[in-house]
């Protein structure tokens, strides 16, 4: 799996001389957002899976590759995981977020006050769908982060485990 990914993921020489190699500088060839390790991949699930949820879709692997490359994770991992929300999973992944967000916030959005407007019912609504979509969808976004980091941090702990076994048992002779 590990020669596929390396077969049919960008690779980072791609970039050399390229628009966004004079924008982000030689860090776009940072050795942790190219590599598959369990630290790069991990960390490029959690961002990439954190930003799906949230209501930014037009802007989601834009927004992944920056925290790719801010945190210093595996960058082709965190916009695949971007698109756990796409066009046809948009609509179910916000409609939930919109109402997890507003049962968590409950009558919390009671407390602003917009008077000086002409249609203030109007403006409150769309005010408050906003802030439950967005308070959703940090929730699930952390939430799904968190629970990809630690399946990925399972999974890599799994197959290390599994190339040790046929050496168990086996004395080096630096030891």
């Amino acid at each position: 799996m590990k020669e596929w990914l390396k077969k049919y993921l960008a690779a980072r020489e791609r970039f050399r001389g390229d628009r966004i190699h004079r924008v982000l500088g030689d860090r776009i060839f940072d050795w942790e957002l190219w590599h598959i390790t369990q630290h790069s991949t991990s960390g490029g699930l959690a961002v990439g899976l954190f930003v799906a949820f949230t209501p930014t879709i037009p802007f989601q692997m834009l927004l992944s590759a920056l925290g790719a490359i801010w945190f210093r994770v595996n960058l082709p991992i965190a916009l695949l995981a971007s698109w756990v929300t796409n066009p046809i999973t948009a609509v179910w992944v916000y409609l939930y977020a919109h109402r997890l967000g507003k049962a968590a916030l409950g009558n919390v959005l009671g407390i602003f006050v917009l008077s000086d407007l002409e249609d203030v019912a109007a403006v409150w609504r769309i005010f408050s769908h906003g802030v439950s979509l967005w308070t959703g969808g940090v929730m699930l976004g952390a939430a799904a982060a968190f629970v990809g980091y630690a399946v990925s941090k399972a999974f890599w702990i799994l197959v290390k485990g599994k190339e040790r076994i046929p050496n168990e048992g086996v004395v080096d002779s630096d030891e």
